[in-house]
């Protein structure tokens, strides 16, 4: 279940892991290249709910394949 901070819901690694196909050690990859915009509290990586859907839905795989054109 998501934790919420500022009337914004946060998703922790273990909970992007059951929702999407991808391992927690690729979710923290994402997170420290920057695919997946989170942050850092304590020891643990977070995600709000947009980021999520601007990474589900591709927003930023768009501006990653438009650098350098």
């Amino acid at each position: 279940m998501p934790i919420k901070v500022m009337k914004k819901k946060l998703y922790s690694v273990q909970e992007l892991s059951e929702m999407l196909p991808i391992t927690p050690l690729t979710i923290r990859e994402y997170f420290r290249k920057g695919k997946i915009k989170g942050n850092k509290i304590g020891k643990n990586w977070y995600v709000t709910e947009e980021n999520l859907e601007s990474f589900i839905e591709g927003e930023d795989a768009k501006k990653w394949r438009n650098i350098g054109k």
